[in-house]
Parts: C-alpha cells; structure tokens; sequence
C-alpha cells in the first residue's frame, strides 16, 4: 500500500494506493500545529505503508517536517516529486524546469496519461493554473491567476469598508458580502472560460480538464465544457511512482 499526498498552500489531501486503486483519503487544513503534528493527525491510524509519495508546493519547512514523522513514525523515506525536463510521455517548456510548481507538473503528467489528445488542464486551488499540453506531449504554457480566497482577501486587506464576511456567490448580489463572493467567483469562472477559450483559438481543439480543491465551487459557474477530474493530482502521482518502480 502506498500513501500519495498532495500539500498545497492551503491544505493536504491524501490518499492510499494499493493495486492501482484508490482506498482511503482524506484531507485537513493545517491551523497553528507542527507539519509534524498535522502528519500525525492525519496518517497516525494508517497502517505502514511501503511507499510515501508526495508532492508540495507548501515550501522546505513542509517538506522537513513531514519527512521528519514519517522515517520516525515508519522508517520510510518519502518521496517528493519536482517538475523536470521531461517525464512520463510529456515535455515541460520552462528553460528552469524546476522552478515550475511541482503540482502543475503532476497534474500533466496525469493528464497525458489519461488522454493523448491536446488537452488544458485548470487547476483550482490557491491559485488557479491554465496549462496547455499538446498531443504530442509538449508543455505549450500556462497562466497562474490568483484563486478565490486570495481575491476575498485582497479586497478585505486593501479597502476600508469590506469586512472579512462569509456570503453566497450570487450574480446579481443584494449585499456587500453577496457581491464579493460572487465576484470571486465569477471572475476565476470568467477566467478559466476566457484563458481556455484563448488557448483552443490559438492551439486547437482540445479536453478541458477541471481539478483542484475550489473545482466542484467554480463547475457550475463555468460556460465551456470541462471534465472534471478530483483525483487527477492522485492518478499522477500513481503513474510517478509507478514509473520509478520500474526502474
């Protein structure tokens, strides 16, 4: 059984491997605990798995923390997966292919394996990511926007009069709260449909792929058709891990 994890900027995901499926998986928000501490939480009840990989864009405090619990807790060393040149059927096109954030790099990786179309793959997290991957593996590029929350929040850090309060996402919005949900929401929506839509003109025709923690939130919202992949992260890490075992 392998443990595959995704830490991003806002939260961990995680699931358990075995025989190519998918079993348990589960995911938390890290508050004012260790990275240690939130690995505890999370994977304590696990059983011992043979293989932790993980891929993190949440930085090398993370990364130590993390890999710190699990050689104490399972005497494994964990496996961080970073973007390069080339891997798995596709080509990155960064002249510093390490520098690309390591979950957009997973994400395509997934994405080829799933397809051998030209395809856009929208990642909705923190950030949302455009990449557009062609059907013959290349890395044509990508665009990096900021994610729902980061817009809520420029507008409550920056303005006077926009307190930090929860509301419903609505176009035609009846309250300040209203309007900044819905603007948000509408405006990564907007995005994703305008990028891709500028993609497909100038590329071709290709598969909208949809992740990500705030995907299921902007789905509805968007025009184009799109499929939507929960677990591409997973199922790119799944072909990752299975590629090194090969070697």
């Amino acid at each position: 059984m392998m443990l595959l994890a995704d830490v991003g900027n806002s939260r961990v995901k995680w699931a358990t491997c075995q025989g190519g499926e998918f079993l348990r998986r589960g995911q938390a928000s890290r508050g004012e605990e260790t990275w240690a501490g939130l690995a505890a939480r999370l994977w304590a009840d696990l059983p011992q798995p043979t293989r932790v990989v993980i891929v993190s864009v949440a930085g090398p405090e993370a990364r130590a923390g993390l890999a710190e619990w699990i050689d104490r807790h399972w005497g494994i060393e964990t496996e961080f997966v970073v973007s390069t040149a080339a891997a798995c059927g596709i080509r990155n096109s960064y002249a510093e292919p390490e520098r690309m954030g390591a979950d957009r790099w997973v994400a395509m990786i997934a994405a080829r394996a799933l397809t051998d179309r030209t395809c856009y793959v929208v990642d909705c997290g923190t950030a949302v990511t455009i990449d557009a991957l062609a059907a013959d593996g290349r890395h044509l590029g990508g665009v990096i926007i900021p994610g729902m929350r980061l817009m809520r929040e420029a507008l409550y850090r920056e303005t006077r009069q926009i307190p930090p309060e929860v509301g419903e996402a609505r176009l035609f919005g009846q309250s300040t709260r209203d309007c900044v949900w819905g603007g948000a929401v509408y405006a990564v929506a907007s995005a994703i449909d305008g990028i891709t839509g500028r993609m497909i003109a100038d590329h071709g025709s290709g598969l909208r792929l949809l992740t990500g923690g705030d995907a299921e939130i902007v789905l509805p919202h968007l025009q184009g058709e799109y499929r939507w992949e929960p677990d591409l992260i997973f199922t790119g890490l799944r072909v990752i891990a299975a590629r090194d075992q090969a070697k």
